[in-house]
């Protein structure tokens, strides 16, 4: 990709030819088909058929030991379908019972009106259903308060223990899966989670991706029986290249890849594998890799092998003398020799500058 600004410095000619030097950008890059490797851990329980709930949402940061989702207890919904009819009976008694709020009801109520002022901020539907959560555990501390402080207390207290029984049967029955390690929580599982990890580098050639058999661009769906921790932010991008760069590029290059969506991110070559005399298989390591990517396993990429800023002249317009390049230039009716210092080329553009002396 070449960037110009339309700013005339000379004119060259070779050999009949007038060109318009102009300052721009040159990069050379080239378009390839990565696998993304991570650091990743799979989270899954004894009742994973049940179904899962979330406790955290796609892409939240969690905490070694953190409970992140939990399975789904045989009989789940009648014992929930019996909770409410028990939460619309204490409705009742709060409704025909005046209530002088003490402060620790004001405090909890205080508190419900926060959580609703977050709800207000998202459509994420499993943020919604734990902030639904959160209001119904305030709602429970108050009901718990009111049925010590009116005359229906005692049967209050009695929905409450009923209530109470149901709540610990779905809590004893329950499988909670917490974080066996700290990182981001994702529930897309693809089962490449253990095949594609930076501790098996050395597994990767080009016959083994292409048995993969994955295809560019598709996104993973979440899963229902599990999830997973990515414990890094550090990803690795494995792609096979066969242009002259590759050929050329030694671990420890720094470079810049574009992910798509107008965005570069810097990279380093952690390892490369001569697959034959043209091809090589080259691994970048890319930190504080953007979170969207959680959702893919192959993706394509621009790779910007480097990028420089200077006179661009076309190739055809530079003649070669022994170590020295130099073009014509053209002023007045008369013709002029110009040696130049090549900075950088790709196929059609070089860029030059002056020598110093």
């Amino acid at each position: 990709m070449v960037v110009m600004f339309r700013t005339v410095i000379q004119l060259f000619m070779q050999p009949t030819e007038l060109f318009v030097v102009e300052k721009g950008n040159l990069r050379l890059e080239e378009t390839a088909d990565a696998y993304i490797i991570r650091n990743e851990v799979v989270l899954k329980g004894e009742n994973y058929k049940n179904g899962i709930e979330k406790v955290k949402t796609e892409g939240k940061k969690v905490a070694k030991k953190d409970t992140v989702f939990r399975y789904y207890v045989n009989g789940e919904d009648e014992l929930k379908k019996r909770i409410e009819e028990i939460d619309n009976k204490i409705l009742e008694v709060q409704d025909t019972e005046i209530i002088n709020y003490s402060g620790e009801i004001k405090n909890i109520k205080n508190q419900i009106k926060d959580i609703l002022e977050e709800m207000s901020k998202t459509n994420n539907i499993e943020d919604l259903k734990i902030y639904k959560k959160e209001i119904s555990e305030c709602n429970s501390k108050i009901v718990k308060i009111i049925g010590e402080n009116t005359k229906k207390g005692s049967y209050l207290r009695d929905l409450i223990n009923e209530k109470e029984k149901y709540e610990k049967k779905l809590e004893d029955n329950a499988e909670i899966i917490k974080a066996k390690e700290s990182g981001i929580i994702s529930y897309r599982v693809d089962g490449y989670e253990d095949i594609l990890k930076p501790n098996k580098f050395k597994n990767l050639n080009k016959e083994f991706l292409e048995k993969l058999d994955l295809r560019t661009g598709e996104l993973i769906e979440p899963s229902n029986e599990k999830g997973k921790i990515v414990t890094s932010f550090d990803t690795y991008l494995a792609t096979v290249l066969n242009s002259d760069a590759a050929r050329k590029a030694k671990v420890g290059d720094k470079i810049k890849i574009d992910i798509g969506n107008n965005t570069s991110v810097k990279a380093e070559i952690v390892s490369i594998k001569v697959e034959n005399e043209n091809e090589r298989l080259i691994i970048f390591k890319i930190i504080n890799l953007s979170e969207d990517i959680l959702n893919y396993r192959k993706i394509s990429v621009d790779i910007i092998w480097w990028s420089y800023s200077g006179l661009k002249v076309p190739k055809s317009a530079l003649i070669k003398e022994g170590d020295y390049h130099y073009v014509i230039k053209k002023r007045a009716g008369y013709n002029s020799k110009i040696l130049v210092k090549v900075l950088q080329s790709n196929d059609t553009y070089s860029l030059v500058d002056n020598y110093s002396s």
